[in-house]
C-alpha cells in the first residue's frame, strides 16, 4: 500500500504516455527563516555573508517519496545597494531527478521607511526520469528506455519589501518556456516541463517585550494546473534565542518550527510536518533541517527580530 499513492503521482506523470513531467519546485516548511530559498530579492537583506545548508525528507517512509537537499550563500556588495548569490538544489521524486545550481544578483533601494529589493536568478536546471525504477506488470515500449535528463536556463524573479519589523516579498519561477524535447526513437519523446510557479509572502514581527516577539506570516502560492496552496503561519521568539512556531499548510500538514541561535553567527532550525490528507496513511511525516551562518555581519548591526 505504501506505493499506491506514488504509483498514482506515475500515472499523471505519464499521460499521455509519449510525455514525461519534472516534478514541481521543492517544497520548504522553514522558508520564513530562509526566505532566500523561495526569492532572489532576499540576497544580502541580512547584512553579512549568509549562508545556510539544507536538507527535507518528504513523507518519510513512502517509498520513492521526495528527498530534497540545498546549500546557498548571499550577500551585499559592500554599500553599493547591490548584492549577490550562489545556490545549488537536488531534488528527487521517485524515478525523476531535479539539480540545478543558480547565481543571483539584487539591488537594494532606499526608501523612507525601509527598502525595497529587486532580483534577478539565472541558471542551469535539468532532470532526469529514470523508466528503469518503475515496475511494469508486462514489458513495453517503455520499460528499455531507461533514463532520460534534459535541461537547460532558467530564471527566477523576485520583489522584497522590508524594515525593521516588516516584510513583503514577491517571487516568480521558471520565468518563460521552460520545456525540454527529448527523443527516445522515432516514435517516443519525452517533453520535460518545469512549470512557472508564484509566491506572495508577508510578515511582521511584535516585540512584545524585551524576552518575547510574536511573528504571524503568510504566504500564498500558485502554479497553472493546482489549486491556490496557502500556508498561515506563526512564531514566537523566546529571549532573542529560541523560536518555536506552527504553520498550516492549507489542506494538507501541520508544520511545528524550532530554531535555536546558537550563538550571534550560527543558528539551527528542525521542522515537523504532521500529514492532515490522506497520504497520512502511509507515511510519518516530513522532516527538515537547516542549519546557518552569518559571516562578517557589522559590529554595530541592531539586529531585527525579523532576522534573528
Amino acid at each position: 500500500m505504501k506505493r499506491y499513492y506514488l504509483y498514482v503521482c506515475m500515472i499523471f506523470l505519464m499521460i499521455p504516455l509519449t510525455r514525461s513531467y519534472a516534478q514541481q519546485d521543492a517544497i520548504y516548511s522553514q522558508y520564513m527563516f530562509n526566505p532566500f530559498a523561495i526569492n532572489p530579492a532576499y540576497a544580502g537583506s541580512r547584512d553579512a555573508l549568509s549562508a545556510v545548508i539544507l536538507g527535507r525528507q518528504q513523507w518519510a517512509g513512502l517509498d520513492g517519496a521526495p528527498f530534497t537537499g540545498s546549500a546557498a550563500i548571499h550577500g551585499p556588495i559592500k554599500a553599493s545597494g547591490l548584492a549577490g548569490g550562489f545556490n545549488i538544489i537536488h531534488d528527487e521524486l521517485g524515478p525523476t531527478t531535479t539539480n540545478g545550481a543558480y547565481l543571483t544578483g539584487a539591488y537594494h533601494l532606499k526608501l523612507s521607511k525601509g527598502k525595497l529589493a529587486f532580483g534577478l536568478r539565472g541558471g542551469l536546471i535539468s532532470s532526469t526520469f529514470d523508466y528503469n525504477k518503475l515496475n511494469y506488470n508486462q514489458p513495453d515500449n517503455y520499460s528499455n528506455i531507461g533514463a532520460i535528463t534534459e535541461g537547460g536556463p532558467s530564471f527566477d524573479f523576485g520583489m522584497y519589501y522590508y524594515t525593521p519589523k516588516f516584510f513583503a516579498g514577491l517571487s516568480t519561477t521558471h520565468i518563460g518556456t521552460n520545456t525540454f524535447d527529448h527523443s527516445v526513437n522515432d516514435t517516443i519523446s519525452a517533453n520535460i516541463v518545469f512549470d512557472q510557479h508564484y509566491m506572495l509572502a508577508t510578515g511582521l514581527a511584535i516585540e512584545m517585550n524585551d524576552n518575547f516577539v510574536f511573528k504571524p506570516s503568510i504566504m500564498a502560492k500558485y502554479v497553472q494546473g493546482a489549486p491556490l496552496n496557502i500556508d498561515i503561519n506563526m512564531s514566537m521568539l523566546f529571549r532573542k534565542v529560541f523560536w518555536f512556531g506552527m504553520s498550516y499548510r492549507h489542506g494538507s500538514a501541520l508544520t511545528f518550527i524550532t530554531e535555536y541561535n546558537i550563538t550571534d553567527w550560527m543558528r539551527l532550525g528542525y521542522s515537523y510536518d504532521l500529514v492532515l490528507n490522506r497520504l497520512k496513511r502511509f507515511n510519518s511525516g516530513s522532516h527538515e533541517l537547516f542549519i546557518g551562518f552569518d559571516f562578517l555581519m557589522r559590529k554595530d548591526k541592531d539586529v531585527s527580530p525579523r532576522y534573528m
